[in-house]
């Protein structure tokens, strides 16, 4: 007797699942190996700039939020922010783990190049001389729900780290930030 069609249609379906099933474990397998190999010659990597540029790559590769993701929930439009401001409200609001990196804030200087290379960012000067960047108009900060959800985790927070989060985002937003300007700065260098 012939077999009915729906038992011959599932028979087919399960014969693809399985090769789909082997075909995502070869390719589970092959990604670790690659992802590994990447991170390991990247720490034997001199050039610190460079290291961090594919430790970057590598995270944004494999879909795990990675520092672009991280940097842009934490700045908020029309605030400039210090490297070193990033780095602690992406550490104080849980927007990454950064115990695995050896120097991540070569990683978040790296992201923030790239950033305004792409016209993200824009790179200013605060009022007592630092670095620091800002949003370029039309780019993405952080949605409602992310500030929703950065308040909520800032309430399980200490005190002290409360006020951290809080001092930074009014500094970023009170200081009058000075147009980076390369040519003055170059400048002053000649002088």
């Amino acid at each position: 007797m012939p077999q009915p069609p729906i038992l011959k249609t599932m028979d087919d379906m399960l014969a693809k699942l399985e090769d789909a099933v082997r075909i995502n474990r070869e390719s589970g397998i092959a990604v670790r190996e690659y992802t590994d190999a990447v991170r390991a010659l990247a720490q034997v990597c001199e050039d610190e700039d460079v290291k961090n540029e594919y430790l970057t790559r590598l995270e944004e590769v494999s879909g795990k939020k990675g520092f672009l993701e991280a940097i842009r929930s934490v700045m908020l439009p029309g605030a400039s922010m210090t490297p070193v401001h990033i780095r602690t409200l992406i550490v104080l609001l849980e927007k990454m783990d950064l115990s695995g990196y050896t120097n991540p804030m070569a990683s978040i200087h790296t992201t923030l190049r790239r950033m305004k290379k792409a016209g993200e960012v824009e790179e200013v000067q605060t009022r007592n001389g630092e670095k620091a960047y800002r949003l370029s108009a039309g780019s993405r900060g952080p949605s409602k729900s992310e500030i929703e959800e950065q308040e909520k985790t800032k309430k399980t927070l200490s005190p002290a780290e409360q006020f951290t989060i809080s001092s930074i985002r009014h500094e970023a937003v009170t200081q009058t930030p000075i147009p980076y300007v390369e040519e003055s700065l170059r400048r002053n260098r000649l002088k």
